[in-house]
C-alpha cells in the first residue's frame, strides 16, 4: 500500500512540472493563427482574394478558348498560372488557419464570366481586356490596403509578395488595349496606329506646327482614344506646356498629322492639361522618364497611368 502510494506521488510530480514550467516561460509566436481569431479585415481580404482568383482562372481559360488575338489568348493562359498558384497559397493558409473560403464565385463575378461566354472574336477581345483592366485595379488597392493595414501576419505577407505581380497584370493589360482595340477597328480613327502617332509633329490647316503629340487619353470604359496631349516645348523649356485636343480632330498626312479646324492662336489660349488619378493613357508604357521634346516629365505634367 505505502509502494502504491509513492509511485501515484511521483506520477503526479512527473506531470504537473513541464505544466509549471510551461506557465513561467513565455509562449513562442505563433504563425498560425487559430480558428475566430482572425479580424474581420483579415477574413474579408482573404474572401474577395479567393474569390478574384476564381474569376481570373475561370476568364483566363475563356480567353484561350474564345479570344481572336494571340495575345489575348497569351495573356489569359498567363492568368490561369499566375492565379493558381495564389489560390493553391490562399488555400494552404485557409486550411493551416481554420479559414472558410469561397467555393464558387458570388453574382457580381458570375455575371461578368457569363457575358464573356456569349461574346467571340473582337467583341470577346475587348470585353475580356476592360473587365481585366477594372479587375486588376481593384485588386491591387484590395492586396495593397492589405499589405500596408493587415492584422495577420502571414495574410500581410502573402499580399506583399502577391502586389508586384497585380501590378504587373495591371500595366500588361493597360498595355495591350489599345493595340487590341486598334487591330479591330475600335480606335486609331485616322488609321494611324497609338504607338506611331506618338512623337508627331501635328500642323493646324494653315500649315503651321501645332506642338508634338506626347500622349494620348483613352477612355477608360472602351479604350478608344479621345484627345491628344500635345507639346508646347517653348524655348529652352520657357513657356513649355501640355494642352488637349479633340483627337477626332486629327488626320494623318504622311508623316505628320493635321489638326482640323484649329490655329495656332487657338492652340496658345488653351489652358494647360493636368492628370488625375483617374487619367487613363499611354504616357509610361514604356517607362520613360522624359517626353519627346526632351524635358523631363516627373513634374505634374507628366504622362502617366494611374495604379
Amino acid at each position: 500500500m505505502k509502494r502504491h502510494h509513492l509511485l501515484a506521488t511521483a506520477a503526479m510530480i512527473l506531470f504537473t512540472a513541464p505544466a509549471l514550467s510551461l506557465a513561467q516561460t513565455p509562449a513562442p509566436a505563433k504563425t498560425v493563427t487559430e480558428k475566430g481569431q482572425l479580424a474581420q479585415q483579415d477574413m474579408t481580404f482573404a474572401q474577395k482574394a479567393a474569390v478574384s482568383d476564381m474569376f481570373e482562372i475561370q476568364a483566363g481559360k475563356l480567353a484561350q478558348d474564345q479570344a481572336k488575338d494571340q495575345g489575348v489568348k497569351q495573356f489569359g493562359s498567363q492568368m490561369v498560372s499566375d492565379h493558381t498558384k495564389t489560390s493553391e497559397a490562399m488555400k494552404a493558409m485557409a486550411q493551416e488557419k481554420s479559414m472558410t473560403l469561397p467555393t464558387k464565385l458570388d453574382s457580381e463575378h458570375q455575371q461578368k464570366l457569363d457575358k464573356l461566354r456569349g461574346l467571340k472574336g473582337d467583341q470577346f477581345d475587348s470585353a475580356y481586356l476592360q473587365g481585366q483592366t477594372d479587375a486588376h485595379q481593384t485588386a491591387v488597392t484590395l492586396f495593397r490596403q492589405q499589405a500596408e493595414n493587415g492584422k495577420d501576419a502571414d495574410l500581410k505577407r502573402f499580399a506583399e509578395q502577391t502586389l508586384p505581380t497585380l501590378e504587373q497584370h495591371l500595366r500588361h493589360v493597360r498595355d495591350m488595349r489599345p493595340g487590341v482595340a486598334s487591330a479591330a477597328g475600335g480606335t486609331a480613327q485616322q488609321g494611324t496606329s497609338f504607338e506611331k502617332m506618338i512623337g508627331k509633329d501635328v500642323y493646324g490647316e494653315n500649315g503651321k506646327k501645332l506642338g508634338d503629340v506626347a500622349d494620348i487619353i483613352l477612355d477608360a470604359q472602351s479604350g478608344k482614344a479621345t484627345q491628344v496631349i500635345l507639346n508646347r516645348g517653348g524655348i529652352l523649356g520657357i513657356g513649355a506646356k501640355h494642352v488637349a485636343l479633340d483627337y477626332n480632330l486629327l488626320r494623318a498626312d504622311g508623316d505628320r498629322v493635321v489638326a482640323r479646324q484649329v490655329t495656332e492662336d487657338q492652340v496658345k489660349q488653351m489652358a494647360e492639361f493636368k492628370y488625375d488619378d483617374n487619367t487613363v493613357s499611354l504616357g509610361k508604357r514604356h517607362g520613360g522618364t522624359a517626353d519627346h521634346s526632351g524635358m523631363s516629365t516627373t513634374g505634374g505634367t507628366q504622362p502617366r497611368n494611374p495604379q
